[in-house]
């Protein structure tokens, strides 16, 4: 049968939203090369690998060893152990599965802002707009470096759409399509963007037109929070338990407040990316991100946070049409209170937060609040497509303010030619040493933001004055915007050959081939990535400085890249690592990184270490230690002599405190290997051993998996059994069959103390929270499921509450 007029239209829309993210990243679409940039390389990729590993095994990963000796895995909330996505990393190849996730979270985040703007009366090519204009703003396009906060940012705006659907009509399937997508916010790994789309939901109550329909729908709210939180406790629960044993993510509010958004950054989200190197899509100096922006780190959180003036433009006048309107400035005052929160360190609100809001304390980075900002922003843009439809002379005074700014633009565009006003006027006067390269990029940049706006800003201008047509108005704007953010942004994403995940690289292939003869069941070599200059000198023809400087971090055997490979990183990276064992390390670097490097290292079985080749000469390095060099990343490898095995036997060392211990180990009067310093509860008795390590036996691995690591311990004196692995709560053990305390050996492992005699000793991990919150997730999943399916039988029908009228 023929489609009705009405099924077209909604399959073109379903095209528009799956075709624009596709083509604006038709790099990434229409070729074989994976996304790279920044975390995408040394967080998801090993993490995803090391899931599909596991799974495809018929095994759930619990531990996760190839990081800072190892971490809980479903407890690292980043590893977004338990969302639905990963399974398409079971039937792509590594790179092509994050690709697709990638392309679908733009497709979600377009298609999601589309219909909730339809929920609020907006027609479709308005709710278009708004679609387009949060997907694929410079924020959005720039968050493609890190995959969770992307698969957040896209997935908040279905469960908006599913709460005010609930809220408006309740029933037990709108229940579950806004619960779903809440808990899936949390599943992707992002708790910020939990807690402010809870928050959220609590805002839509508030946004209701009488008192009494708040006060109605509030109870429903509180449903759909306590949904979200049952369907998401397979995940909350691992992550509580190990709150106390993790390092703070933002222990002080400076770190908290590292990448807050500069007032400065305002001018991008008119102009566009100011302060980047075309060629390279990245900060065009850290000390441009450090001294002028006052990141607290050398870069930008994201390369750019451009709207664009079509949004912009139609922003105000979506403003002056309900001016009258209460719930207008309902949804200002909010839109102005997560922006200043997003600007941390430059208003005070962050610090209020972070002092009195309870476990607010535990985020960081205030600019990733912008994607609740852009979110209304783009809203505001499709409900301006609205308010011109209605009104005429509306829409003439935009085309007039267009053309205005237009003039503006290019009078800036000349000043800017001829006298450099922006970047000398003002960049250079707030950077106390610029260098002329950086000022100059900054000068052209802003001269080709300034003229692509102004030119715009004429078209936009031409279309209000001109075009009468409101479907070819919409559309209209939907193509300027969208050409405006392609031209804009789209350099400011990354991609790289897929070789990189698949081939190792010099050193990797060194440290596999040496290790291939090493005995099977006693796990993996571990290695300490210590080169500092990871920057190419040059670029050779045919690449960019992305795939050089993605090969270097694979080839220098940087955290936490060694995965790919089955290499341990010794070197913390990863926010599950133990507070010991990272507090730890930068006591020993306070004392002297010779002492890590000399002494310490070998204690912990770190048998590698990278370093760069200069640095290792200028400290007089034993040239006899070098196994093998990368002269493109002008760094060596180093064995360690002095790496202690995975499991040995040692003289016990009863100490009180964790404090006690380290400053034992770091002293020359311990020795590693024949002495392990414990941490030893009041009472706990410690038989005597004798002092030489050689009298005191022998250890074998009979079976070493991520979980489960049995020995088989002969011990010809009382010692107690190291191994080299992280100290965590989860790990349970057992000698000869009976439970056995693990102390913490030597700050950061793991310590069994055995008799003298034959033994097997067990050491098993079982993430602790899991179970139950697996059961509650998949009972409160399952009684959702029964219960709309009675709902649907009884054709039951809830009296609506609260709705509110169109834009």
């Amino acid at each position: 049968m023929p489609l009705s007029p009405q099924a077209k239209t909604r399959l073109s829309v379903l095209a528009a939203i799956a075709a624009l993210p596709l083509l604006y990243f038709h790099r990434a679409s229409f070729s074989d090369e994976i996304f790279i940039s920044r975390d995408i390389l040394r967080v998801y990729y090993p993490l995803k690998k090391y899931w599909v590993d596991r799974v495809s095994q018929g095994q759930f990963p619990d531990w996760y060893p190839f990081d800072g000796l190892g971490q809980p895995y479903a407890g690292m909330l980043i590893s977004g152990a338990f969302h639905p996505a990963n399974l398409f990393y079971l039937v792509l190849s590594l790179g092509g599965a994050l690709k697709l996730i990638t392309l679908l979270s733009y497709m979600a985040a377009l298609g999601g802002t589309y219909v909730f703007g339809r929920l609020w009366g907006m027609g479709r090519g308005a709710a278009l707009l708004s679609g387009l204009t949060y997907a694929l703003c410079g924020y959005m396009v720039g968050i493609s470096n890190n995959l969770l906060y992307l698969m957040a940012a896209a997935t908040f705006p279905w469960a908006l759409w599913g709460a005010e659907r609930f809220l408006r009509q309740p029933s037990v399937a709108r229940a579950a399509t806004a619960a779903i997508p809440l808990a899936l916010v949390l599943l992707s790994g992002d708790p910020q963007s939990f807690a402010m789309c809870n928050g959220m939901i609590l805002v839509l109550v508030l946004l209701r037109p009488d008192r009494a329909s708040a006060l109605r729908v509030a109870p429903r709210a509180g449903v759909l929070i306590v949904l979200g939180a049952l369907l998401s406790a397979v995940q909350i629960l691992p992550v509580l338990s190990i709150l106390r044993e993790v390092n703070p993510s933002a222990p002080n509010l400076t770190m908290a407040t590292f990448y807050s958004f500069h007032p400065l950054r305002l001018v991008e989200l008119v102009l566009g990316p100011l302060y980047l190197d075309p060629e390279s899509g990245t900060v065009a100096s850290g000390n441009l991100a450090g001294e002028v922006f006052k990141m607290g780190l050398y870069s930008f959180w994201v390369s750019s946070v451009h709207v664009g003036f079509p949004a912009l433009l139609l922003l105000p006048g979506a403003l002056w049409a309900h001016r009258r309107d209460p719930l207008l400035w309902k949804l200002a005052v909010l839109a102005l209170l997560v922006f200043a929160l997003a600007l941390g360190h430059h208003l005070p609100l962050y610090r209020w937060f972070y002092e009195w809001v309870p476990l607010w304390s535990s985020f960081r980075y205030p600019e990733k609040l912008l994607p609740y900002v852009l979110f209304l922003c783009a809203l505001g843009a499709g409900a301006g497509v609205e308010a011109l439809g209605r009104d005429v002379a509306l829409s003439r005074r935009l085309g007039v303010v267009g053309l205005g700014l237009a003039l503006v633009c290019g009078l800036l565009a000349l000043a800017e030619w001829r006298g450099e006003v922006f970047s000398q006027g003002v960049i250079a006067a707030l950077w106390e040493k610029p260098r002329a390269k950086d000022l100059g990029m900054i000068h052209g940049n802003f001269l080709k933001a300034t003229l692509l706006s102004m030119l715009t800003l004429v078209l936009l201008g031409v279309v209000l004055l001109r075009v009468r047509h409101l479907s070819l108005r919409a559309g209209a704007f939907v193509v300027l915007q969208f050409a405006l953010l392609y031209v804009a942004n789209e350099g400011t994403y990354h991609l790289t050959y897929k070789d990189l995940l698949e081939q190792p690289t010099g050193m990797v292939d060194f440290v596999l081939r040496r290790e291939a003869s090493s005995p099977e069941g006693q796990g993996w070599p571990r290695v300490y990535g210590a080169v500092q200059n990871l920057e190419p000198d040059t670029v050779p023809p045919g690449l960019n400085i992305y795939d050089v400087a993605s090969l270097n971090i694979v080839a220098a055997l940087e955290p936490s890249t060694t995965a790919l490979w089955n290499i341990e990183s010794a070197r913390p990276y990863l926010p599950g690592v133990s507070k010991r064992f990272i507090r730890l390390i930068d006591l020993i670097q306070s004392h002297s990184f010779d002492l890590w490097l000399g002494r310490l290292a070998g204690l912990y079985g770190v048998g590698y270490i990278t370093l760069d080749a200069r640095t290792y000469q200028l400290v007089g390095g034993n040239p006899d230690f070098i196994l093998t060099h990368d002269r493109n990343v002008k760094s060596v490898l180093l064995g360690n002599p002095r790496t202690l095995p995975r499991a040995y036997l040692a003289a016990p060392l009863c100490l009180r405190d964790t404090d006690a211990v380290r400053e034992l180990i770091i002293s020359r009067s311990f020795q590693p290997g024949r002495q392990a310093a414990l941490e030893c509860p009041a009472g706990t008795l410690v038989p005597e051993a004798p002092p030489s390590a050689g009298e005191l036996g022998k250890v074998r691995f009979v079976r070493y998996e991520p979980e489960d690591v049995e020995l088989s311990v002969e011990a010809s004196a009382p010692a107690v059994l190291v191994l080299n692995d992280a100290f965590y709560g989860g790990w349970s053990a057992t000698v000869d069959g009976q439970p056995a305390p693990i102390l913490p050996a030597n700050v950061a492992v793991r310590g069994v103390l055995v008799p003298a005699g034959a033994h097997q000793v067990t050491f098993t991990y079982r993430t602790p929270g899991q179970r139950l919150g697996a059961f509650f997730s998949l009972g409160t999943l399952g009684l959702l499921g029964l219960a709309a399916l009675w709902e649907r039988r009884r054709g039951l029908k809830f009296e609506p509450a609260g709705k509110l009228p169109p834009t």
